[in-house]
């Protein structure tokens, strides 16, 4: 499909403030109900951890279809419809296997991280346990000596594996992407708009520290839809195609 305009498009590093700041409004469009879907969608997600051996492996390649529902929820809010729950339902009604495919990399690529690191002589585990336990602080801080080298390898390596499965949920669900497609095309809008990620990564990082002070994890139930809702704006912006005269054509995007 020929477009008017590159895609995806380059936007300024305000932009990344404005997107939470249209999260939020979405967010108070519906925000019981919204705060009541990630509620179960968590618990779930929780249960599924549960699950002996299995548990942690089918919440990762699960985690795409949420963030689907949650990207099909805030479209309707954006065009003015009532929110449903099929909206919520949106990824496993729709391009299920695809989106599943994103968690599979998702888990693969953790796992190849995770073993990365183990080979560099990090030890999760055993570190939580040790801050668990609330260890000597000089032990502590050389333990945290001695596992610098594999974070940082292990923060390096997970940097392309979030910039592929970033946008690729929703370019799956709106654009119709393969999954190979929708992951390399989520790295080029990544790279292209770096700066704009960058402020819109720091400002929801500030806002989820300050929510998880909450107690009972209260916060989290409003702070995590409102990043649902900066990552549909993120897309809208970087991808929704608009027509010569400047106007929106908000229901019209990249088609891959």
């Amino acid at each position: 499909m020929d477009m008017p305009q590159d895609i995806p498009r380059k936007v300024a590093a305000g932009q990344g403030w404005q997107w939470v700041r249209s999260g939020f409004a979405l967010y108070r469009k519906n925000p019981l109900l919204l705060s009541a879907a990630f509620a179960m969608v968590f618990g779930l997600v929780m249960a599924l951890g549960l699950i002996p051996m299995v548990g942690g492996a089918l919440s990762e390649i699960a985690s795409p279809l949420m963030v689907a529902g949650f990207m099909a929820a805030y479209r309707a809010l954006d065009e003015g419809q009532e929110l449903e729950l099929p909206h919520l339902l949106a990824g496993v009604r729709g391009a299920a296997i695809s989106l599943m495919t994103v968690g599979a990399v998702q888990l693969l690529g953790a796992l190849l991280i995770g073993k990365v690191m183990a080979s560099m002589g990090f030890d999760a585990k055993a570190f939580v346990a040790a801050a668990q336990t609330q260890q000597d602080p000089a032990q502590m801080q050389a333990m945290l000596n001695e596992a610098m080298p594999a974070v940082f390898t292990g923060l390096l390596l997970f940097t392309p594996l979030i910039m592929a499965t970033w946008f690729a949920p929703a370019l799956i669900l709106f654009g119709g992407a393969r999954p190979t497609t929708a992951l390399g095309v989520s790295i080029k809008a990544v790279l292209r708009n770096w700066a704009a990620l960058l402020v819109n990564g720091l400002a929801l990082g500030a806002m989820l520290f300050l929510a998880a002070l909450v107690p009972l994890m209260l916060g989290l139930l409003v702070a995590m839809p409102v990043l649902f809702g900066s990552l549909y704006a993120s897309y809208q912006a970087i991808f929704a195609v608009w027509s010569d005269d400047g106007e929106a054509a908000r229901d019209n995007v990249v088609r891959l």
